[in-house]
């Protein structure tokens, strides 16, 4: 039986990982962080409201303190960690981390030091982005990073970019596929060097695997990200049988004799 990891008061009990939504009104399919069949775990959502992407993306109002209200909110709630919807919101990791009572992963974006070191040399991470020209040396240097990745996403005009800024009720996700494979494929093309590409934004994250059968590459996205948050903060306990006691003690005798 799962322990509470921090014993505390709380008014939803079960759900570990909690998710700050932008206030958007757009289709979410499976593999968006915004659809909840998308986790195998479950997740506690909470919007941000009022705060859109472009608020976001162009550093508009007072978007980290609406966060870090909407962040106290879930955390009274009863979650162990946030993480949110926004890749720009990297920018803001230290100061809602800093502000936060429980761990805060606000980005995909988190993940490229570790991906950048597990590549061999010569091989660097590319960026997906929602909005390119807009994600620049403040996000990477949030994270230590150089101020030269690859960067490559939506133009303005695409549809993927409109349904988005336009609150589409219904989208066409076969065409929002191709949009972006044809956008990874032209990062890619720029950038021979790339060796795994990490989504900034969290809509790319249900065409992760058409994209890494495409370009032989990794593809790290929000929901890896996600998973990954939720595995550290509710590890896997795993049972030991009979079987398994008993075989380690035969193990044991034999070294012993």
């Amino acid at each position: 039986m799962l322990r509470e990891l921090t014993p505390r008061q709380r008014t939803v009990h079960g759900v570990t990982l909690g998710i700050l939504m932008l206030d958007t009104g757009f289709q979410r399919v499976p593999g968006d962080i915004g659809h909840a069949a998308t986790w195998p775990f479950p997740v506690q959502y909470g919007v941000v409201r009022g705060v859109h992407g472009p608020d976001v993306i162009d550093g508009r109002g007072e978007v980290l303190t609406r966060f870090v209200e909407a962040a106290d909110a879930l955390v009274r709630l009863g979650v162990d960690g946030i993480t949110t919807s926004c890749g720009f919101l990297v920018k803001h990791q230290r100061a809602l981390a800093a502000r936060c009572a429980v761990p805060v992963a606000t980005s995909s974006l988190l993940q490229i030091p570790s991906v950048a070191a597990m590549l061999p040399p010569g091989k660097r991470v590319g960026v997906l982005c929602a909005k390119p020209d807009a994600l620049g040396a403040e996000h990477f240097a949030a994270l230590g990073l150089p101020a030269d990745l690859p960067v490559g996403g939506l133009s303005a005009d695409s549809q993927f970019f409109r349904n988005n800024l336009s609150n589409a009720a219904r989208v066409d996700v076969a065409e929002q596929g191709r949009e972006l494979l044809a956008c990874a494929r032209a990062l890619h093309a720029a950038h021979p060097d790339i060796g795994a590409i990490v989504s900034e934004c969290a809509n790319f994250a249900p065409y992760s695997a058409d994209l890494a059968e495409a370009l032989a590459l990794p593809v790290f996205d929000i929901v890896s990200m996600g998973e990954w948050f939720h595995a550290g903060l509710r590890p896997r306990r795993f049972a030991v049988t009979d079987a398994d006691t008993a075989a380690s003690t035969v193990s044991a005798l034999a070294q012993n004799s």
